[in-house]
């Protein structure tokens, strides 16, 4: 299978090719008040909405991303499937892996001496769907 491959907080992931829609170099996010750190805002991208989710802070529960100096800009992996849209923004982009189904255990699989991490984009969802949105005192 083809798996587009990248790193989060030094752990390595993949997503299966066929839902990833595309790669945006300079995606301008728009924040939105009362989301979870790892929620960075939307992006419109030609005529479609994304949900912008630090690949970091989601799946390797770090912080959040620091401030950018380049004015808010981030290279962000778009998916698409089942009518959702989401964008990723992973600390590095590794590029496409072919990976078989005999090489690891279930969902993690070896390449190149790095365990990669297979996600699926409704299992990001469900993780985002278990967050607490808006207002909490601290």
């Amino acid at each position: 299978m083809e798996c587009f491959t990248f790193t989060a907080e030094d752990s390595y992931f993949g997503i299966e090719a066929r839902h990833v829609y595309r790669v945006v170099d300079e995606a301008a996010i728009t924040p939105v008040p009362f989301l979870p750190v790892c929620h960075l805002g939307l992006l419109f991208y030609r005529g479609e909405l994304f949900d912008v989710i630090d690949a970091g802070g989601l799946l390797g529960q770090k912080q959040g991303l620091k401030a950018r100096e380049d004015g808010g800009h981030y290279r962000a992996i778009l998916l698409k499937w089942s009518q959702k849209r989401l964008a990723l923004v992973p600390d590095n982009i590794l590029g496409v892996t072919w990976i078989t189904d005999d090489n690891g255990e279930k969902g993690v699989y070896l390449h190149k001496e790095h365990n990669i991490h297979l996600i699926a984009p409704d299992h990001i969802w469900e993780m985002l769907s278990g967050l607490s949105y808006g207002y909490r005192k601290v």
